[in-house]
C-alpha cells in the first residue's frame, strides 16, 4: 500500500512539471454573414400572402404600391444603416411580384414627358408637379417596418381607396443584414460606414 501512495506521489509530481500547452489565440476577425436571402425573396412570402384576396375584387382592379416606413414615424422615416433601402427594395420587390402574378399594377410615379439628362433618362419621379394629375388607384398596398434586435418585422396590407377596407394582410420578417453586413463599421465604395455609435 506504501508502494502504491509513492507511485501515485510520483506521477503526480510529474504532471505538475510538465509544461501545460498555451492557448491559441486566433487574430483573424470573423467573416460578417449575410443573410441566407435576397430581400426580393423574402418579399416573395409577403406578395403570396397578399394574393390572397378576401370579398368581392374585379380582376381589371389597379394596384399601387407605396414605400415602407417605419411604423413608429408614419411618412417620416425609412428604415436606415444597415437597413438603408430597405423601405424602397421592398416597394420595388412587391411591383414587380405583383405584376408577375396577373394584377394590374400601375406606376403612379410616371412622369407626362420623358426626362433626357447628359449621363440618364428617367421617366419615374417623385415630384408632384411632374406627375398626372388624376391617378386611378383602386387598390393600394402600404404597409409598415419594425426593427426588432435581429430582423425588421414587414407588415404589408392591400387597402381598398374606396372604403380604407383591408382585403388582404401580410407579414414577415427579413434579417437585419439583408442589405449590408451587422459590422458596425464598413467600407462600401471607398467610403466608411458606422452602423452603431
Amino acid at each position: 500500500m506504501r508502494l502504491l501512495h509513492c507511485f501515485i506521489f510520483f506521477i503526480l509530481t510529474g504532471c505538475s512539471l510538465t509544461e501545460e500547452a498555451k492557448p491559441v489565440v486566433s487574430t483573424d476577425a470573423p467573416t460578417a454573414r449575410m443573410a441566407a436571402y435576397t430581400v426580393n425573396q423574402y418579399v416573395a412570402d409577403l406578395s403570396s400572402q397578399l394574393s390572397r384576396i378576401q370579398g368581392s375584387y374585379k380582376g381589371n382592379a389597379r394596384i399601387a404600391v407605396t414605400s415602407f416606413y417605419m411604423a413608429d414615424g408614419l411618412g417620416t422615416r425609412l428604415a436606415s444603416n444597415q437597413g438603408n433601402g430597405l423601405s424602397q427594395q421592398i416597394q420595388e420587390s412587391l411591383m414587380t411580384q405583383f405584376t408577375q402574378l396577373g394584377f394590374h399594377t400601375i406606376e403612379y410615379r410616371l412622369e407626362n414627358t420623358l426626362n433626357l439628362q447628359p449621363t440618364a433618362d428617367s421617366i419615374l419621379s417623385r415630384d408632384v408637379s411632374k406627375l398626372r394629375q388624376r391617378q386611378n388607384i383602386d387598390f393600394v398596398i402600404t404597409g409598415t417596418l419594425t426593427r426588432q434586435q435581429h430582423a425588421y418585422i414587414v407588415n404589408a396590407r392591400l387597402v381598398n381607396t374606396k372604403d380604407q377596407r383591408i382585403v388582404s394582410a401580410a407579414s414577415t420578417e427579413i434579417p437585419i443584414n439583408v442589405m449590408w453586413g451587422n459590422e458596425k463599421v464598413q467600407q462600401r465604395d471607398g467610403q466608411l460606414y458606422r452602423s452603431e455609435y
